[in-house]
């Protein structure tokens, strides 16, 4: 009991220890993934709004896929709550499993933690995660009242990192060994985004299929910011409690397996 409270709180500890290095070179990788562009940082936010464009043109305007409950213009915010974590997590996963690999200077020639280097890339990639709930909330208001609800938003954003983090730290170090990993990442990224309930709702899956959406983590966080955000309902309390459960798990195991193999992992680098 001892070890696994150990392992849950190893995580916490490190990036308190180096949270001024880890927010420092987070800000200027996010600044230095927009150099040179012409909008600059500015495509944190004109990325999910592109998103948000194609999925309600297809979806809305093509397909006309309605949802009894909802509005057209709510439906467009409904499929705007699953494209934000979507999109998050995507970046998160793209950069994060290269994230060794393409930072070998820094893992072999400086004092920079190892650990904190798929971090970095995680809150990279969930930039766009921030900039799009704020849109999303700002769009909410101009339909419905501000509701205490949105107060949970934040636990879902911190919750839905950590699982990131969790997948990115096992995955850099399985990239260094497997170079091919990348492309595999890519078509798993795709598969979440075709079953992650996201221009669609739960009830419209198919009840054989339903048991089958347990099993992709994103379908919680998702399914929070939908509930929290255009339902103005809490979410049901299994979603949340195995949400929860599912990030602090991958969590503490790749931060643990992280942790223990580093002092291996440079012969790959």
């Amino acid at each position: 009991m001892f070890r696994l409270l150990l392992a849950l709180i190893a995580p916490f500890a490190a990036i308190v220890r180096h949270h001024s290095i880890l927010l420092r070179t987070t800000w200027v990788d996010i600044k230095a993934s927009f150099a040179g562009s012409v909008l600059g940082v500015v495509w944190v936010i004109v990325g999910p709004l592109l998103m948000l464009s194609v999925y309600a043109l297809t979806y809305a305007v093509i397909f006309k896929v309605r949802i009894p409950s909802l509005s057209t213009s709510e439906y467009v915010l409904y499929v705007f709550c699953g494209i934000v974590p979507f999109l998050a997590f995507a970046q998160s996963l793209s950069s994060g499993t290269l994230s060794l690999s393409s930072n070998r200077a820094v893992m072999l020639n400086t004092v920079f933690p190892a650990e904190m280097i798929p971090l970095r890339s995680v809150l990279v990639g969930s930039a766009s995660m921030v900039t799009g709930t704020l849109i999303l909330l700002f769009s909410d208001f101009m339909w419905s009242r501000p509701s205490w609800l949105f107060l949970l938003i934040p636990i879902v954003m911190v919750f839905q990192i950590m699982f990131s983090a969790g997948v990115c730290w096992l995955l850099s170090l399985a990239a260094l060994l497997v170079r091919d990993l990348q492309q595999l990442v890519y078509f798993i990224t795709m598969m979440l985004m075709i079953i992650t309930p996201i221009a669609y709702t739960p009830d419209m899956i198919p009840e054989g299929m339903q048991t089958l959406m347990l099993f992709n983590p994103l379908y919680y966080f998702v399914t929070c910011y939908q509930y929290i955000i255009i339902l103005d309902r809490i979410p049901p309390a299994d979603t949340l409690i195995i949400g929860a459960l599912v990030a602090t798990f991958f969590f503490a195991l790749g931060y643990s397996v992280f942790h223990r193999s580093k002092q291996v992992f440079y012969d790959f680098a």
